[in-house]
């Protein structure tokens, strides 16, 4: 084979995979954004979480409490809404299928896990290992 055929060959090649590369092709920036937008859906889940969990410590008032759940919701809203116009109708079922099973999955994780004994350096409680804060005192977990 002669040097041109080559040439026009590898120039063919390259031009079917150059696209593949580009970081600003479409589906590539579509699929980050659903990437962050389900990451953001997780942070957004896990604030509803820790909101409920301050509420039954007793540490918001029940008018703070409900307006602070409702900005989180109404987050929550728009992150799927996202999510619900980029994706299939079968990610949309899974990611309400989360939403339901959110607190189910909390309780079977803390009875299926073995977990070590963390305590308060401050009051002497025991917390859960991955506790940021002490749930009696609410100083921070070193």
């Amino acid at each position: 084979m002669s040097f041109l055929a080559y040439t026009t060959g590898i120039a063919f090649l390259i031009w079917i995979i150059l696209p593949l590369f580009k970081k600003d092709s479409t589906w590539v920036s579509l699929y980050m954004e659903a990437d962050e937008l389900a990451d953001k859906k997780k942070r957004v889940y896990g604030n509803i979480a820790d909101l409920e969990f301050d509420f039954a410590m007793g540490r918001l008032s029940e008018k703070d409490f409900k307006h602070i759940r409702q900005a989180f919701l109404s987050e929550a809203g728009r992150v799927i809404e996202k999510l619900e116009s980029q994706k299939s109708s079968a990610f949309m079922d899974r990611i309400e299928n989360d939403i339901s099973n959110l607190g189910k999955k909390r309780k079977t994780k803390k009875k299926n896990k073995n977990r070590s004994k963390v305590f308060c350096i401050e009051c002497g409680t025991e917390n859960l290992p991955e506790a940021k804060f002490c749930m009696k005192c609410g100083k921070e977990m070193s």
